[in-house]
């Protein structure tokens, strides 16, 4: 995961959780993440395991798919669309 997906991931997750009003320590105890691997994440200095992500996505109460959408858009839409490669322009 890279440096910007990561930071964008970490925005959303911390995002959505002030939204609801739980406390960094309240949602670790809640997804039974530890309290600074939580830190780390939403401060994009770590990349979360699927199985974190969908611990969060469970105290958030949101599919693991919503944390994930528009984080890495623009690198998804590379891949399928062959932005970026050489020679790859346009190419579908």
């Amino acid at each position: 995961m890279s440096s910007q997906t990561r930071q964008a991931f970490g925005r959303r997750v911390r995002l959505l959780r002030t939204e609801r009003g739980l406390s960094l320590r309240g949602f670790a105890l809640m997804t039974a993440v530890d309290k600074s691997h939580l830190l780390a994440i939403e401060h994009g200095r770590t990349a979360p395991t699927l199985d974190t992500i969908e611990r969060i996505a469970g105290g958030l109460d949101v599919p693991m798919s919503y944390l994930l959408f528009e984080v890495d858009s623009r690198r998804v839409r590379c891949e399928y669309d062959g932005c970026g490669r050489a020679g790859g322009a346009g190419r579908r």
